[in-house]
């Protein structure tokens, strides 16, 4: 698989028209930044929303024949993102503890799970790390550096919403599931789809994100 700036810098190279190239140079640096905001999604109007105020193409003329090469570049961006969604299902679920994830049929909510599950095991192996410091030694001094940084990496308009209409009232009821008294989900027939705190969870990290 080519990595995606070796295909943006092929396809620029072949570009003659200086309108193009600045739409591919747009499009490319929002593919960047979106992957490096930790999202997967890829998809061409994903894109195309992203980039509308920089200058990159919009979504019809990305799938237009002519959008060939746009096309090229976005898709080599999603093969990127797969190799994470792999990564990530593969830290998740090595003890069939979260099987369960693949029973839910929105495969954005599925993922999106995923990646929480993998970014609370993330956190829970650091307060292990901090539990066994015996002593630590804070500088009182005006002017210290503060070296604290965020572990959660902030999410995307388009993701915290996702996640909220993963557990709404209305999400849950076209599908005749019902939230349980401790933070789980149910459907009709008393089936547990999330387990006990998912909820709880993600209203959250919901509630960070909001800040």
């Amino acid at each position: 698989m080519s990595e995606p700036n070796e295909v943006y810098e092929a396809i620029l190279g072949q570009l003659k028209n200086s309108r193009s190239r600045k739409s591919l140079e747009a499009l490319h640096a929002v593919c960047k930044e979106h992957h490096e905001s930790g999202s997967v999604d890829f998809r061409i109007s994903t894109i195309a929303k992203l980039g509308a105020s920089r200058g990159a193409p919009s979504e019809q003329t990305i799938r237009n024949k002519t959008g060939e090469h746009y096309r090229a570049v976005i898709e080599a961006w999603q093969a990127l993102g797969d190799q994470k969604k792999k990564a990530i299902k593969a830290q998740t679920t090595p003890s069939g503890e979260y099987d369960w994830v693949d029973e839910v049929s929105n495969k954005t909510h599925r993922f999106l799970i995923l990646d929480l599950i993998s970014k609370v095991r993330k956190l829970r192996a650091e307060n292990k790390r901090f539990a066994s410091i015996k002593k630590l030694e804070i500088d009182y001094r005006a002017g210290a550096e503060d070296k604290s940084e965020s572990r959660l990496p902030s999410l995307l308009s388009h993701e915290i919403d996702a996640l909220r209409d993963a557990i709404s009232e209305e999400s849950l009821k076209l599908k005749g599931w019902t939230k349980t008294e401790r933070g789980g989900i149910e459907d009709q027939n008393g089936k547990v789809v999330l387990r006990n705190g998912f909820v709880n969870a993600l209203e959250k990290v919901l509630s960070i994100e909001n800040g």
